[in-house]
């Protein structure tokens, strides 16, 4: 245990208990009271501040409270998580998101700052054209670095540029740009008797709402009881499944690829397949 962190919170936690560990963090629960995110870089939990902060002034999500910041160490209020009534969560989940989708950004799309998915800094370059922010800032980006990495094979690469080329073929320009959490997993979804305790683990910017909907379809972290209600609040337009999903999709895929490597360059080839290319 970092003694920077006993420090911080003093003799306020008497127990540590490491809840898991990635190569950028290690976090831990303090006695059912805080939990501490220790990251191997400053910025990951400088984002993962700014995003909280954000959420908690211009949103209704429940999120955790941010108790303390310092250097590479956030420290946030521990929320119950016992996944109990996970089924009638998930009316709960629908509104809270269709709250959240509700909010735009008179700057079109994109964020303030560049935030952080996963291990990974996530531009957000503001952008007029929802199509034109999602080509460059998210699948463009991505797929190059990916390729530099040595992760994602030059063919495969050229015909993601190929996708990206074409994106107005499939891609609809929504009437507002959306709020979006941006990595809503299971793993992120804080249950608690039957509601949503907490949305964890932002990865927020200013996109089309169908993103986070593709996010929770590629993952299976609701099913049919949230898109049935979530649709009496927040419209969900033509094609989205058939078109639009597998598309916005590649993005977390090649996200994955990036973090855990080669096993998720087939579902990115077979995405391309689908369209064509």
């Amino acid at each position: 245990m970092n003694v920077k962190i006993k420090h911080l919170l003093g003799n306020t936690v008497s127990n540590y208990t490491l809840i898991t560990q990635s190569s950028t963090t290690a976090i831990y629960n303090g006695d059912n009271k805080y939990i501490i995110k220790e990251a191997n870089e400053n910025w990951l939990v400088e984002s993962e501040e700014l995003m909280y902060e954000y959420l908690q002034d211009y949103s209704s999500l429940p999120i955790p409270k941010v108790i303390k910041r310092e250097d590479n160490i956030l420290i946030t209020q521990y929320i119950p998580n016992d996944q109990l009534g996970k089924k009638e969560a998930e009316i709960d989940a629908a509104i809270h998101l269709a709250n959240l989708h509700r909010i735009s950004w008179e700057e079109g799309y994109g964020f303030m700052a560049d935030t952080v998915i996963g291990p990974y800094a996530q531009p957000n370059t503001p952008n007029s054209s929802w199509i034109e922010f999602f080509r460059r800032e998210r699948l463009l980006d991505f797929a190059t670095k990916a390729f530099a990495e040595g992760e994602l094979p030059e063919e495969t690469y050229l015909r993601i540029i190929n996708l990206c080329e074409d994106l107005e073929k499939y891609l609809i320009e929504p009437k507002q740009s959306s709020l979006i959490h941006g990595d809503v997993w299971s793993g992120n979804v804080l249950i608690h008797r039957g509601e949503v305790a907490a949305f964890i683990d932002p990865a927020i910017y200013y996109g089309h709402h169908e993103v986070d909907l593709a996010f929770i379809m590629l993952f299976n972290t609701f099913g049919d009881h949230f898109f049935e209600h979530y649709r009496k609040l927040f419209p969900i337009e033509d094609d989205f499944v058939e078109v639009r999903a597998d598309i916005y999709n590649l993005y977390p895929y090649l996200v994955h690829l990036r973090a855990f490597g080669e096993g998720y360059l087939p579902y990115i080839e077979k995405t391309l397949e689908k369209y064509g290319y």
